[in-house]
């Protein structure tokens, strides 16, 4: 719940006087890891800044990635471990141990008669990338030994700063996904389906190659957002934090169909053995 503590005082760290603005990615970062060291102060946590990490990477040693995709990072890590409060009952709120943050600064710079930015589909791909290594990429060390009825301790949340209404960034043709950023709902689903439409073929593969035959299904997600009341004012900013509670992957991976599903409850299930390390070296290795 920290983070989402954090970011109930992000607009004071964006937009009030005297602040750092924003206008690149890296500014977004910070402001946001300041206000969650904020957050932490507000509750007496020792030794808040050890709980931050920038740049920390998704392989672990006992959930290692793949030759050629150990590279890969999240933007922001939040590790509450040892605090020793965590209950089923504060899981059932989206309480986790450890939240993994990626974070997007969308800037626009043109936009087309259609109102929609220049850069839509490349943003909507590097978007699609965030939401598939927060699914895919976060180890789940009790899948990989084989542990019954597995669970994450885990949390997923895409942070989004814009400097325009953040629909524009987002191409229409990604229904649900558009719809979140145009007017986000408490609870909200996001579907993709990159095996077919608008979708397949080019934009697929600007996500990850050989992306094509890959769905993306965020079941669950619970949206918190800071959008202006007059958004007709000059140096507005748009905030918008969405949390994966649930989702679904699946598709033909290296030639075998597979997939796997994170539920709300925490558990972790596999259509077939291993298919979470298939699809997790996959996309490690392939994704842009």
């Amino acid at each position: 719940m920290l983070v989402e503590s954090a970011f109930s005082i992000l607009p004071e760290s964006v937009a009030g006087f005297g602040f750092q603005k924003v206008r690149r990615e890296a500014n977004a970062v910070s402001c946001f890891s300041f206000s969650l060291l904020n957050a932490l102060h507000a509750k007496n946590i020792l030794d808040p800044i050890q709980r931050i990490q920038l740049e920390h990477a998704y392989s672990t040693q006992k959930v290692p990635l793949p030759s050629g995709g150990n590279n890969r990072h999240c933007d922001i890590f939040l590790d509450y471990g040892g605090s020793k409060i965590g209950t089923k009952l504060l899981a059932n709120y989206g309480w986790r141990y450890r939240n993994y943050v990626e974070a997007k600064f969308l800037k626009c710079y043109k936009k087309t008669n259609s109102g929609q930015d220049t850069r839509a589909s490349s943003n909507s791909a590097e978007l699609m990338a965030d939401l598939l290594r927060l699914v895919v990429l976060v180890p789940e060390p009790e899948v990989l030994v084989g542990k019954q009825n597995p669970k994450t301790s885990s949390a997923r949340y895409l942070l989004v700063i814009a400097d325009n209404p953040p629909e524009i960034f987002v191409n229409k043709y990604l229904t649900s996904l558009h719809s979140v950023f145009e007017k986000p709902a408490k609870m909200a689903r996001i579907t993709v389906d990159l095996s077919s439409g608008k979708a397949a073929g080019a934009f697929a593969e600007k996500v990850g190659t050989g992306f094509s035959g890959l769905t993306l299904d965020i079941t669950s997600a619970t949206c918190f957002a800071h959008y202006p009341l007059d958004p007709s004012g000059s140096s507005m900013l748009w905030m918008l934090l969405i949390r994966i509670d649930a989702a679904r992957i699946s598709g033909t991976f290296n030639g075998v169909p597979s997939g796997f599903a994170i539920d709300s409850d925490r558990s972790v299930t596999e259509d077939s053995a291993g298919d979470y390390m298939r699809i997790r070296d996959f996309v490690a290795i392939n994704i842009k």
